[in-house]
């Protein structure tokens, strides 16, 4: 009985944290209310109180799903029986996938909405977690002597900031339709080929 209302706990907590990602993304998060992120959600305003005692918390919660869909990605480790230029293309593949998927969007169109008004938000946002997993493979990479020894986390931004730039930006900034799978293909090939190009070891 316990478990089935914990199982009930937790459903009405993921409703409030969607509702809140729909409220801010829809009227952004000044104008949001906890009354409207209530209905949204249907539950009660002291229902949404015992999980979230404001809009900050919600917005942390909503950087947090963020963090834990990154983490849910699959586990990419270094391989060095394996070409590297297949294996950067296999791993930028997944990352644009990542960007452009519906729940991605809709988390970073939330979060966005409080940050573009309060940078000092944005600096508390831990932006290393987000490419923490691309960063370790670089370093596996280094190690593995298939890169030159650089800044993993320089080169981890490069990367991920080229993917993006095609990949995410277009579609958060000017509401363009996500990359087809030809025009995924063409991002991919060409940030692979300018990394590798930079960070290749010779």
């Amino acid at each position: 009985m316990q478990s089935a209302g914990g199982r009930l706990t937790d459903r009405k907590r993921a409703a409030i944290v969607q509702a809140a990602v729909e409220a801010f993304h829809t009227y952004g998060y000044y104008a949001a209310s906890m009354d409207g992120i209530a209905k949204r959600a249907s539950v009660s305003k002291r229902t949404l109180y015992n999980h979230f005692s404001s809009k900050e918390a919600l917005f942390d919660a909503i950087v947090d799903e963020l963090y834990s869909r990154v983490e849910q990605l699959p586990a990419c480790e270094f391989d060095p029986e394996r070409e590297i230029r297949e294996q950067l293309t296999e791993l930028a593949h997944t990352e644009v996938n990542f960007f452009i998927s519906e729940d991605v969007q809709a988390l970073a169109r939330a979060g966005l909405s409080r940050v573009l008004a309060e940078p000092e938000v944005g600096r508390q946002v831990d932006h290393r977690r987000l490419l923490r997993r691309v960063e370790i493979w670089f370093q596996e990479a280094q190690a593995a002597g298939f890169l030159i020894d650089a800044d993993a986390e320089t080169a981890a931004l490069q990367f991920i900031g080229l993917l993006r730039t095609f990949a995410f930006w277009p579609m958060i900034v000017h509401g363009e339709a996500p990359p087809n799978e030809r025009e995924r293909k063409a991002i991919v090939t060409s940030t692979v080929e300018m990394f590798l190009s930079r960070y290749a070891a010779r």
